[in-house]
């Protein structure tokens, strides 16, 4: 799971891969050629001709130093003898690993270079994600965080923004085969994240819900854009926080029982959805708002005059 999640990670510029790297003790456990122990390249790519030539690119740190008391210049295996410009890399080489020692009452382990004690930790990988994801600009506007919802509505809200929700449509262009690209709740048009989201009859429905219960217009929506919020509407600060917060937490609950549809078959219609948004965004809103009190009864009988 983290190695799936880290390369969805380094398609959005963060450096996952990069941020490990083997500390070394006896060596016996770390690839001299393809794994990143010294600096933060590994020596096969430092050393491309001079690699060619090895002849087990799998052999050990703790092998090619001749830590076996070998060579204090390295233990060679070579296919062809490193000449002329080969050659000059051998040398270069040879001057790096010059002088190193081993440990041997100490194994090789990886370290994590973005904790000051080298050992992995999701809390500071999630800040990482937040500040590199959650704040870029998506989709030509700038992704907004709304500290009234859980953060992964946040990172909902920016999959759906970004393409990166697994609608039929977009696992589709990934080359997975599928029986149909067609909408699994309705069957009435081809699954995108637009239609999962807005325009299916059920969450089309759901949406009109939403705007009955806080007493706008069902027009006020923007289904080829979603999520930017109402801009035809007058809202104080804090309620235009709130608005959102419904709306992404709406887009949530929405995609969340679509998937309980599609992978258990679990049925749902839009008073089911609409009583979960109303209880979900409640919870979530009324515990983080500091600057209003709500109440549930006004929650459920009156939202609009918490936005306005």
């Amino acid at each position: 799971m983290i190695i799936k999640t880290g390369i969805h990670l380094e398609e959005q510029g963060v450096g996952f891969k990069k941020s490990f790297k083997k500390e070394l003790g006896n060596g016996k456990d770390t690839l001299f050629w393809l794994d990143v122990w010294y600096e933060d390249i590994p020596f096969k790519d430092r050393f491309k001709r001079l690699f060619r030539l090895e002849s087990d690119p799998n052999a050990s740190v703790h092998k090619r130093l001749g830590w076996d008391g070998i060579s204090n210049l390295g233990s060679w295996e070579w296919v062809n003898h490193p000449r002329g410009r080969t050659g000059s890399e051998f040398d270069e080489l040879r001057q790096i690993i010059r002088g190193m020692v081993n440990n041997n009452e100490k194994k090789d382990r990886w370290v994590w270079a973005l904790t000051s004690n080298g050992n992995f930790s999701t809390k500071v990988l999630a800040n990482l994600v937040r500040s590199k994801i959650i704040n870029s600009r998506a989709s030509g506007f700038e992704t907004m965080r709304n500290n009234l919802v859980p953060k992964k509505v946040e990172v909902f809200v920016w999959r759906a923004m970004n393409g990166r929700l697994p609608v039929l449509s977009e696992l589709d262009k990934r080359g997975v085969d599928l029986h149909s690209v067609r909408c699994p709740i309705c069957d009435n048009d081809i699954e995108t994240v637009q239609h999962a989201l807005f325009k299916c009859n059920i969450s089309n429905e759901v949406w009109k819900r939403i705007s009955k219960w806080f007493d706008l217009s069902h027009g006020f929506l923007d289904q080829n854009n979603c999520f930017k919020g109402l801009s035809s509407f007058q809202m104080t600060e804090v309620g235009f926080k709130i608005w959102q917060a419904v709306e992404w937490t709406c887009g949530y609950i929405i995609w969340k029982n679509r998937n309980k549809k599609v992978f258990k078959n679990i049925c749902w219609n839009p008073p089911m959805a609409l009583n979960e948004i109303q209880t979900k965004s409640y919870e979530w809103i009324a515990k983080r708002c500091k600057l209003i009190s709500i109440e549930w009864n006004t929650w459920l009988v009156n939202p609009k005059r918490l936005i306005c």
